[in-house]
């Protein structure tokens, strides 16, 4: 399986942003420790149903942070989040049929995690940057 860590590289310059990041991270790491245990399917499952919670919540959040500051490319960004989610509902349903194995939504998960957060994410704070907003 993936190995799920925090990397400096994940931080964007925001605070709120940054601290339910490093939650997120922590979110995706229970999944793939609760797998390496062995824990029960059942376990698993609700585990996944938290990080999808999860990911709602930290999406509408970071939705209101650019909202705030008028960030210009607010609907592009919520479309991909829109995009995550459907994605990310389809890995846990096939999982839940068995599917999708763990470690493919494991690795999907934080392979998108990486990627947005060191493109997209980042594209906000250099915004917020050069607004000078706080």
């Amino acid at each position: 399986m993936i190995e799920v860590i925090w990397d400096k590289k994940y931080e964007v310059g925001h605070k709120r942003i940054d601290f339910e990041h490093r939650i997120f991270v922590d979110l995706i790491r229970s999944i793939a420790e609760a797998d390496e245990r062995g824990d029960s399917k059942e376990r698993i499952s609700r585990l996944l149903t938290e990080l999808k919670k999860y990911a709602e919540f930290h999406f509408c959040s970071e939705e209101n942070v650019m909202i705030d500051v008028a960030f210009p490319d607010l609907e592009m960004h919520k479309q991909e989040h829109v995009r995550l989610l459907a994605q990310l509902s389809d890995k846990v349903h096939g999982f839940t049929n068995d599917d999708n194995k763990l470690d493919d939504v494991v690795e999907f998960i934080f392979s998108w995690f990486a990627l947005h957060t060191t493109q997209k994410d980042k594209e906000i704070a250099r915004y917020i940057d050069q607004k000078g907003v706080k």
